[in-house]
C-alpha cells in the first residue's frame, strides 16, 4: 500500500514564515507607537499589523497542531483508496478533482484539497498549504490514473465475459 503524507520540512518551512510575518506585524505595531509619524500613518501601520498577526497567527496555529498531528494524507493500493479511516473500493470512484477553498475545520482556513467524487459521497482531503507545488500536480495525476487504470481493468473483464458469453452461445446455437 502507497501513502502520500505531508513534509515535515515544509510545515516547519512554512511554520517560521508564519512567524516572521508574526515579527513583521509586532513590528509595525511598536514602529507606529513609539515613532513620530502623522496620525493617518499610525493607524495604517497598527491595522496592517492587527490583520497580519491575525491572518499570519491563525496559519502558524494550524501548522503547528499538523506538526503533531498524523502526517498521512492518504493511503492507496490497486484495489482501495483510504482517506482519514474511510476507504473506498477504487471502482465507486467517479473521479478526483481539485478544489481551492476547502474547509480545514481550524479557525475558518480554507486550503486547497483533493476531492475524490465517490459513488455515495464527496471526500475531500485538504492541503493544508503543506504540499508543495512540485508535489500537487504529481499527487493528483497518480490518483487520476489510478482510476483510469481500474477503470480499464474493469472494462476489460467486462469485455472478457462478454465475449465468452458470446462465444458460449454461438457454441450453443451452433
Amino acid at each position: 500500500m502507497k501513502t502520500v503524507n505531508y513534509r515535515t520540512k515544509t510545515i516547519i518551512g512554512r511554520i517560521m514564515l508564519c512567524v516572521l510575518f508574526i515579527l513583521t506585524g509586532v513590528a509595525l505595531i511598536l514602529t507606529s507607537t513609539y515613532l513620530e509619524a502623522p496620525t493617518l500613518r499610525k493607524v495604517i501601520s497598527v491595522t496592517a499589523g492587527v490583520l497580519g498577526i491575525a491572518f499570519f497567527g491563525r496559519m502558524a496555529f494550524m501548522l503547528i497542531i499538523l506538526l503533531f498531528k498524523d502526517k498521512q494524507t492518504l493511503c492507496y493500493d490497486k484495489e482501495t483508496i483510504t482517506i482519514r479511516d474511510k476507504s473506498f473500493k477504487m471502482d465507486t470512484i467517479k473521479g478526483v478533482e481539485e478544489e481551492n477553498n476547502i474547509p480545514t475545520g481550524y479557525l475558518g482556513i480554507k486550503t486547497p484539497a483533493y476531492v475524490l467524487n465517490a459513488a455515495a459521497e464527496n471526500v475531500s482531503t485538504p492541503t493544508f498549504n503543506v504540499i508543495s507545488k512540485e508535489d500537487y500536480p504529481v499527487i493528483l495525476q497518480t490518483l487520476r490514473k489510478k482510476l483510469s487504470a481500474t477503470r480499464q481493468r474493469g472494462s476489460d473483464l467486462r469485455d472478457v465475459f462478454f465475449s465468452t458469453a458470446k462465444k458460449t452461445w454461438q457454441f450453443i446455437e451452433g
